[in-house]
């Protein structure tokens, strides 16, 4: 089946949404403005979803251009890979190819990106969003130079260094009584199904979860989904069920969704850290580990607002 749309069109609506606007997307891409705006209105007419809510001082990702954002940036990565499948294009003079685990918002991988390339003017960032079970081997393997990923996770043979840690909260349906709490623990909440992760997405975190549960003896009933998915909110706002949401969900606005503190999110923390190669080492990696802590929070656990209610 031939694809209504190419490749162009998924970097040209990456990098307006990278750079906040047309105009600085326009500037970065070495395009006027007229024909970047058509590719990206062609992009969303052939995927059927406005992916951009157009603003007086820039433009915002609708819920729909979150997830193909994601989508759209590990497609280009697998791109760029392929077109490199014979050379080094991780450590190549003058570029670097980065990757960056799920659990980083798209703001906040927006801001970073930014700061990466203020920091290294001269040299090309790809960047690869994708989970920390695939960017950890890709490292190993020289795939990638310099990657955020999330721990736990096996890391043996890489220089690290943390970064942030964010504790975790709970996303449950908005008519629930537990929403009029600002905090809720796992046994409040051992009646609802948990839309939960399946095991491939990241053995290491989903083990250590699944340990921690029973050692407090919160047994739930489990619907496995992908993560990140506007289908899993929905369902929760019509009531079938409750989930611990990472940091592509957290910005997903439903209405009937009420986001609200986990007791218990500090020992289920998703640490992500800064990790690239020790052996024959690149002095760049540091200073982006480096930037990556200021932007993100220098390895402190970020508390976010509890309460707020889609």
């Amino acid at each position: 089946m031939a694809l209504a749309f190419d490749l162009r069109q998924l970097r040209y609506f990456a990098t307006v949404a990278e750079c906040g606007s047309f105009r600085a997307a326009a500037e970065r891409l070495h395009l006027s403005q007229p024909p970047l705006s058509r590719q990206v209105q062609a992009l969303e007419r052939a995927l059927g979803a406005p992916l951009l809510e157009r603003r007086r001082d820039g433009v915002a990702l609708t819920p729909a251009g979150r997830q193909a954002l994601a989508r759209a940036q590990a497609l280009l990565g697998e791109a760029q890979a392929l077109a490199g499948l014979f050379a080094d294009p991780a450590r190549a003079p003058g570029r670097l190819r980065i990757g960056i685990t799920a659990a980083v918002t798209v703001a906040d991988r927006t801001r970073l990106a930014r700061a990466w390339q203020r920091a290294l003017p001269g040299v090309a960032l790809d960047l690869a969003p994708g989970f920390s079970r695939d960017l950890i081997p890709a490292l190993k393997e020289g795939r990638l130079a310099f990657a955020l990923v999330g721990l736990p996770g096996d890391v043996t043979g890489l220089e690290t260094r943390p970064v942030h840690s964010s504790p975790l909260g709970a996303a449950l349906p908005s008519r629930h009584p537990l929403a009029r709490r600002r905090v809720v623990s796992l046994l409040d909440v051992r009646d609802l199904p948990l839309f939960w992760i399946p095991r491939t997405h990241n053995p290491a975190y989903h083990d250590f979860c699944v340990r921690y549960f029973r050692r407090i003896g919160y047994r739930p009933e489990t619907i496995i989904v992908e993560p990140g998915q506007l289908q899993t909110l929905e369902r929760i706002a019509q009531g079938e069920g409750w989930t611990i949401p990472n940091g592509a969900t957290l910005e997903t606005k439903v209405r009937g969704v009420a986001y609200r503190a986990l007791a218990e999110g500090e020992d289920l923390a998703v640490r992500v850290i800064a990790a690239w190669r020790a052996e024959g080492a690149d002095a760049r990696c540091a200073r982006l580990a480096a930037v990556a802590a200021r932007v993100l929070g220098s390895g402190a656990p970020t508390r976010r607002r509890a309460g707020r209610t889609a």
